[in-house]
């Protein structure tokens, strides 16, 4: 069974997206409607809530996704955020079903102004895959297989060093993509 995602952040970059599952899936160009991007304080990725109807987030809906890669980012997105059925629109008016990641409520607070993936693309993704790949070097040896959750604090850019609270998703990294 396979499913579909709009993402809207940093899954947008190819990049990203190799290295959590292994493959940059077949994707388009889609709007979600009644819906608005912010970046997250002291953040460097974003955030969507439900707005206007008149609001949208411009995004790509990839294709085509295992279950095991669903899970992959299920841990990627972390808990201050949840999974949730949408329909946006691609490039040639059609809506398509798939799920979107969109930030819970009590963490409103958190958001502020306005976020761009070319900025983004510009000053940190570099920085952003290192960290990924440290992370995941980091969690290597000390793994345990049984190990699975999630951790709020998962994909902060801390300056100095790589974060190491991830142990949930190597296990997924691991093992082949599962359809």
């Amino acid at each position: 069974m396979s499913g579909t995602a709009f993402v809207y952040g940093t899954l947008m970059a190819p990049e990203v997206l190799q290295l959590l599952i292994k493959r940059v899936p077949k994707s388009r160009a889609a709007t979600l409607n009644g819906y608005a991007r912010y970046r997250v304080k002291e953040q460097v990725f974003p955030a969507i809530i439900p707005a206007k109807s008149s609001s949208k987030v411009t995004g790509m809906v990839l294709m085509e996704l295992s279950r095991s890669e669903l899970d992959i980012l299920d841990v990627y997105e972390s808990e201050e955020y949840y999974r949730a059925a949408v329909e946006p629109e691609v490039e040639d008016g059609t809506k398509v079903p798939a799920d979107v990641y969109i930030w819970k409520d009590e963490h409103k607070h958190k958001l502020d102004g306005e976020w761009s993936y070319d900025e983004w693309r510009q000053l940190h993704l570099h920085r952003w895959v290192e960290r990924c790949e440290c992370w995941i070097a980091s969690q290597h040896n000390a793994m345990q297989p049984a190990t699975r959750q999630t951790h709020g604090s998962c994909w902060r850019l801390q300056p100095q060093h790589c974060c190491t609270s991830i142990v949930c998703l190597l296990p997924l990294l691991q093992t082949p993509a599962a359809a």
